[in-house]
Parts: structure tokens; sequence; C-alpha cells
């Protein structure tokens, strides 16, 4: 999964670092990153040092987001508009082909914490500007001291068996770019338990009832700034689908052995699906 960057190490911990000319930059404006162009259809992420002429107004306005294998990344609101045609400016769906691995994740990690930066500019309390936190990753109000943090929303993954089938869906076009097949998923809402989200979420989405619900493994996923939660559980009952076509284009049981899915090493339903389709769950 795209988290998964062993051997390197991510270090999160707030700090104020002052940046140099090797470390990483990025700039973001609208969820698009700046990202360098490579030969081979790739992108990467440019330090200061590819700016010569703008380096150090960028260095003195960057803020520190996180190290990798102790490099520090940065992030900066405003970039030259000479910026040469080797740069361009990137979707978070780029992330999704970026090799290696860890810069993908640096990058959508990045444009989560710019989002939240973005959204948060303005005290919800009062209405004045907020300022960086001195001491962790938040948002201060001078004036009324309101407290901001990163925005995180907690949603489930449930992968529904039937004996040898798998239940496989996917989303409306105009509800999410993503056109894969998928899980049954969905956010918790305000005082339900993950179990209790599981149950509404299947029951309003395909009209079904699970049992037997077993946890599997979390994921944090920035391309919409939530924490995955993903579970495996039962058909409990009849199989007949209720599909809601507000939310789903399809919904349909696939056999094991002949799931339309390969793998990849970037999300957690795919990882899910994939244990299934080669019976390890």
């Amino acid at each position: 999964m795209i988290q998964e960057i062993a051997p390197h190490k991510f270090d999160l911990t707030y700090g104020q670092p002052k940046a140099q000319d090797e470390d990483f930059v990025l700039f973001i404006k609208k969820s698009k990153t700046l990202l360098r162009k490579t030969a081979e259809e790739n992108h990467e992420i440019p330090k200061f040092s590819d700016f010569p002429e703008d380096k150090k107004a960028l260095k003195e306005n960057a803020y520190y987001l996180f190290a990798i294998d102790g490099n520090h990344y940065y992030y900066v609101t405003e970039m030259p508009e000479h910026v040469s045609d080797a740069y361009e400016l990137c979707p978070t769906a780029a992330y999704r082909k970026m090799h290696p691995m860890y810069q993908a994740f640096a990058g959508i990690t990045a444009t989560q914490i710019h989002r939240f930066k973005e959204s948060r500019k303005y005290c919800g309390c009062c209405g004045h500007l907020m300022e960086n936190s001195k001491t962790e990753r938040a948002l201060v109000c001078p004036e009324c001291g309101q407290t901001e943090y990163p925005k995180i929303s907690p949603a489930v993954i449930v992968a529904i068996s039937d004996g040898d089938r798998l239940l496989m869906s996917r989303y409306r076009v105009n509800n999410n770019p993503y056109r894969g097949y998928a899980l049954i998923a969905g956010f918790v809402e305000i005082g339900e338990s993950f179990e209790e989200t599981i149950h509404r979420e299947v029951m309003e989405e395909v009209g079904l009832k699970v049992k037997n619900i077993r946890y599997y493994k979390s994921q944090p996923w920035s391309f919409t700034d939530t924490l995955l939660m993903g579970f495996f559980c039962e058909l409990d009952g009849e199989d007949g689908i209720t599909l809601d076509t507000d939310e789903l284009a399809m919904a349909e049981w696939f056999e094991r052995d002949k799931m339309p899915v390969e793998a990849e090493d970037l999300s957690l339903t795919n990882e899910m699906m994939m244990a299934f389709k080669h019976g390890k769950v």
C-alpha cells in the first residue's frame, strides 16, 4: 500500500528546521503540485537547489512538513512564474503512478496537509486569520485561541463474502473519479462504532445483512483525508442486491477464481480483494 515504504523511514515529528538547498520543496495550488517531468513519463519532487534564482525566497517562506530517511520536505504557497517547461502542475492522480513509492507517499501526504491549511485559513469562531502553531501540527487563532487540527475522517472498507463469492462494486461516475472495482465503503457518522457503520453502509448501498465482522488492516488515505479501516464479514441471509444507484453504478457477486481484479501496490481495497482472490482470508 502507498504508505508501506519500508525500508524508508517516515518521520512526522513536528518541528521548524531551517530549509537547506537539497531539501525537497512542494508547491501546491488547488491540490495540484509542481513536479518535474522525467524521460520515463514519471514525475519527481524538486529540491530548492532546482530553483537557483529563487531558492532563498522560497526557503524563507517554506513550511516544514516531515522527513523521510532524514531528508526534509517543505511546502510553499508561492512560486515564481518563470518556472521552466520541465515542470508541470500535476493532479493528485499523478501519485498513483509515481515511482519510487515513498516519493508518491510524500507528495500525497503533503497535499493533505495543504488542504488542511487552505481550508482553515480563518478562525471558525471569530474570523481572524489563523497562524501556525509553534509546538504542534495545528493552526491557532491569535485572537481567541481556537485551535484547529488536520482533518482526518474515519471510514470503513467492507469485504462481504458468501462462501467462495465476494461482493464487488463500482462507483457512479459523478460520485468518485475511480473507475476500477471497489468494495462497500463509507464514512463513520457521529456516535457510531465501526461495526455499526458497517451494518448501516452495507444495508444502505446494497440492502444486505452481514455477520462475523473481522478487522483486517488500516490505511491512511490522503487522497481524501481519510483513515480507512478494513473489515471482512459474511453474508447473513438472502443474497439479493438492492442497489443504491445514487452511490454505485453496480454491485455483483464474483466467484473467487473469476474475480476481474489484478494486484496493485496502492490501496487497502485492492489488497483485501487480492487476499480473498488467493484464499488468504
